[in-house]
C-alpha cells in the first residue's frame, strides 16, 4: 500500500514518538486503585488530557458509591505527577526518530499532543527529535483536546496545509478518533491488538513505514 501526494504529517507525541506511554499508565493505575477501582483497565484513560482523565476517574469514584476514603485528584496534582514521571525520560519509540527524519525538510511535519508545552518540548528535546518539527501544538493552544479534532485542525492550519492533505500517526483510541474527525489520514500504530484505533491503517510500528522523498509517499512495508 502507498500513501502519495502528502502535503504533511502530524505526529501524536505520547507512545508514538517517545516512549512515555506506560508513566501515564502507571500513574492511573496508581489513582484507580486508590479509589477502589482497581479492576478498571488504565488503559480506558489512554490518550485523555490531565483534565479529561480526572472528569473519569471521579466518574468512576461516583458510580462505585465512594468504597474508598480517598477521592479524584486534581487536573493540577495529575499534571505535576505526571511531569515529574516524564522528567528523566529520553528514549524515542522504536524507528521513530528515524523515519520523522525521513520527512523533516521535505513536507512539513507537526506535533498535535494533549501534553502540556513544556513536557512535549522536553520530550522531544531529550529524544533530539524538537529540531525535526516545524509546528507544535499542545493541549496549551486549544480548548479542546483530543477527541476534539482542534488540535489536528490547528496543527494543520500552522503548517499551512488542509487537514485532509496530511497524515496523522496515532497510538490512542481518542487521538486516532480526533485525526479521523479532522479529515486526515490516519495511520495507528500500536502494537497492543486489544487497543481500538480509528483510521485507515493499523501497523505495530514505524519499521513497517517507509517515506519516500522524491515522490512525497509513504510505503506499507507488510
Amino acid at each position: 500500500m502507498i500513501l502519495s501526494d502528502l502535503e504533511g504529517a502530524i505526529f501524536d507525541c505520547d507512545g508514538i514518538l517517545v516512549d512515555s506511554e506506560q508513566p501515564w499508565i502507571d500513574l492511573m493505575t496508581s489513582y484507580l486503585r486508590t479509589l477502589g477501582a482497581s479492576h478498571i483497565p488504565a488503559e480506558r484513560l489512554r490518550g485523555l488530557t490531565a483534565a479529561e482523565a480526572v472528569t473519569s476517574l471521579a466518574e468512576i469514584h461516583q458510580h462505585l458509591g465512594s468504597p474508598s476514603a480517598a477521592t479524584p485528584p486534581t487536573a493540577a496534582e495529575v499534571d505535576a505527577a505526571y511531569s515529574d514521571a516524564l522528567a528523566d525520560l529520553s528514549a524515542p519509540m522504536p524507528g521513530a526518530l528515524e523515519f520523522v527524519a525521513s520527512m523533516s525538510g521535505t513536507v512539513p511535519v507537526a506535533v498535535a499532543s494533549n501534553g502540556r508545552a513544556a513536557d512535549v518540548r522536553g520530550l522531544l528535546e531529550r529524544a533530539g527529535m524538537l529540531r525535526l518539527f516545524d509546528i507544535i501544538v499542545t493541549i496549551d493552544d486549544v480548548e479542546h483536546g483530543k477527541p476534539d479534532p482542534a488540535p489536528y485542525l490547528l496543527a494543520a492550519q500552522r503548517l499551512g496545509v488542509a487537514a485532509s492533505a496530511v497524515v496523522a500517526f496515532e497510538d490512542s483510541p481518542v487521538g486516532s478518533r480526533a485525526a479521523a474527525d479532522a479529515g486526515c489520514t490516519v495511520i495507528g500504530i500500536n502494537d497492543d491488538p486489544d487497543v481500538e484505533l480509528a483510521g485507515d491503517v493499523r501497523l505495530a510500528d514505524f519499521g513497517q513505514l517507509r517515506f519516500d522523498r522524491t515522490a512525497h509517499s509513504i510505503h506499507l512495508l507488510r
